[in-house]
């Protein structure tokens, strides 16, 4: 049975006023008999998923390198605009207050407009806000382009998602969410190189994320089709046939929100900006150069991210989402703890700014003492974008959070040298063979981090929630993306004075493992179903049956007669209170 199909299902319901007009509902013509005609439909179903393909690596692409760009070519915008540390934090931070806008209102255009053309809508928004960011000539038309620019690709994201969840089939739902993933880790990467010179005209690369956006808009509003939940929807409300939410529908809406909200929370505090902000550190314990080292470490990792992103695309929907999930939080788990191992060795004074030639914003610069931490090793530290950026204030948010938080793309230094690789006398008491295992731990992290909790979040986001709500559900949980995207870049360099940042590594992978029980206990195994069996299944069995079940899975406990009854007991519950009918 298709999702097309089972939406049909979802809206009619059981009762007899449905009943009367099911047959009205369908809007699916059966398929001719002849072999020619079955090949047409299935050419045109496959050219269908191929361009939605094909616009989600566009749309990403926009996405990821509008989000990027800034924090790249911030140097060079300082210059123009002659800009304070506060207003270069509150250009970075505009972007993130876009999104965190579109998080709020943006459901109500995909669910009221359609997925389409949301899309291509948030298209012409994101060019717009290219455009204008070119061409401001003032600080405060630059940051009207970056306000919308956000709001289109924050908007853009969630509508790209649901689009391609909802027009794919089953078998290969992960695969069609996924590319958008792949777009954006595409575009963190081109802006990591698009800014590094440090003659970069500036102006020349921010309108570069306009041109996938334009091609994105033109193929989505010429070629490509609303998607079936959306006209079936569209269908029923222009019937009248939507039945009215009840007690238990919002009850169990309520209870899913909780679930992505769960989520996205650990996701997002499982400590990416943590190892971001040590990964410059590793990089120069190995020969970087001061000045070299976050551009080394900006490309470095985003190529990983690509790749990453890449086995997970082709893979997530072989072994499924729980699986994924689990093996790569167990992997981050473990690579967290250890770079708080190998943190805590180093007996010296850890300079995490590394560029001791640029002045650091921020705190710094009013004449606040260096924070010495409780284990007497000082962190001299200049605030940054996720990790310790000498160039940028305090605060300033990373430039990819949700689904993959990118390391700070600072652009080079004038008086860099040619070379990355430079003998430079770093004060540690790390063994070459331990900094070796650093590198190791924060490649292992990255992988882990964008083959399972980055990518695989929004592909369920995509999946548990009803056709009907789905895009304010969606929009309105990755309101937490967003938040926490501006709090913990702000406040992460005090909790470093605070407890370490060793004491930062092992609170993270506390968190970690906490997300794995939540994973296992939880969040239920999407791959291979309809959207409607997914959302049917989620409806009918509470969150308990479901913990009980799951920890049958476990071989010391398969044979459990207490965890059977247990199940048995709510399911009964669960099925006394459920409806036919899905809001």
């Amino acid at each position: 049975m298709s999702d097309e199909e089972d939406t049909t299902i979802l809206l009619s319901g059981k009762n007899e006023d449905n009943e009367k007009i099911s047959a009205t509902v369908v809007v699916r013509k059966p398929a001719s008999t002849s072999d020619s005609n079955v090949i047409d439909v299935t050419s045109r179903s496959h050219v269908t998923i191929l361009l939605a393909s094909f616009v989600a690596v566009l749309g990403g692409l926009a996405f990821g390198y509008d989000m990027g760009i800034i924090t790249s070519i911030m140097l060079q915008i300082k210059d123009t605009f002659e800009l304070t540390c506060m207003e270069q934090h509150v250009i970075c931070s505009t972007w993130f207050i876009g999104a965190i806008i579109a998080s709020f209102v943006g459901g109500i255009v995909v669910d009221g407009c359609g997925r389409r053309w949301t899309i291509c809508c948030t298209a012409s928004l994101l060019v717009l806000g290219s455009v204008v960011s070119t061409l401001a000539t003032s600080y405060p038309l630059l940051l009207c382009g970056r306000l919308v620019g956000g709001f289109a690709g924050a908007l853009s994201a969630v509508a790209q998602c649901i689009y391609a969840a909802e027009i794919s089939e089953p078998q290969s739902r992960g695969r069609a969410v996924l590319f958008h993933q792949l777009g954006v880790a595409a575009g963190l990467l081109l802006s990591s190189i698009a800014g590094t010179g440090s003659d970069t005209q500036w102006r020349m690369v921010v309108w570069l994320s306009a041109i996938p956006a334009i091609i994105e808009g033109l193929v989505a509003l010429i070629f490509l089709p609303d998607s079936p939940q959306f006209r079936l929807l569209q269908t029923s409300q222009n019937l009248q046939t939507k039945p009215s939410p009840t007690g238990c529908a919002l009850g169990n809406l309520a209870e899913t929100l909780l679930l992505a909200f769960g989520l996205v929370f650990l996701q997002q505090f499982s400590g990416r900006p943590a190892a971001l902000y040590y990964a410059p550190r590793v990089f120069l314990l190995l020969g970087v150069c001061p000045d070299a080292t976050f551009t080394v470490a900006a490309i470095i990792l985003n190529v990983i991210k690509v790749g990453a992103v890449s086995l997970s695309l082709c893979v997530v929907d072989k072994i499924g989402r729980r699986p994924s999930l689990i093996v790569g939080v167990t992997c981050m788990m473990t690579s967290i703890a250890l770079l708080g191992l190998i943190s805590a060795m180093e007996e010296n004074e850890v300079d995490l700014s590394l560029n001791p030639a640029v002045k650091p914003c921020g705190n710094m610069e009013m004449g606040e003492s260096v924070p010495v931490l409780p284990s007497g090793r000082s962190y001299h530290y200049a605030a940054g974008i996720g990790m310790s950026s000498p160039l940028l204030p305090t605060g300033v948010p990373p430039p990819f959070p949700l689904l993959p938080t990118p390391v700070s793309l600072v652009g080079g230094d004038p008086y860099a040298s040619e070379s990355p690789w430079c003998p430079v006398s770093v004060d540690t008491s790390l063994s070459p063979s331990l900094r070796y295992l650093a590198l190791f731990a924060l490649i292992c992290y990255e992988i882990a981090y964008s083959f399972g909790f980055g990518p695989v979040t929004w592909l369920l986001l995509t999946e548990i929630f009803p056709a009907s709500v789905k895009g304010r559900a969606v929009s309105l949980t990755t309101s937490l993306h967003w938040f926490a995207d501006l709090i913990i870049p702000a406040t992460f360099t005090y909790f470093i004075s605070a407890i370490s940042l060793e004491g930062v590594f092992f609170c993270h992978s506390v968190v970690c493992l906490n997300a794995i029980f939540f994973v296992f206990l939880f969040i239920p195994e999407t791959g291979g179903k309809s959207l409607h069996q997914i959302v049917q299944g989620i409806k009918s069995m509470s969150y308990k049956t479901r913990m009980f079940q799951n920890l049958q899975g476990l071989p010391c406990l398969s044979k459990s007669t207490w965890l059977q009854q247990k199940a048995r007991q709510y399911r009964q519950v669960s099925h006394a209170t459920v409806e036919s009918t899905i809001i």
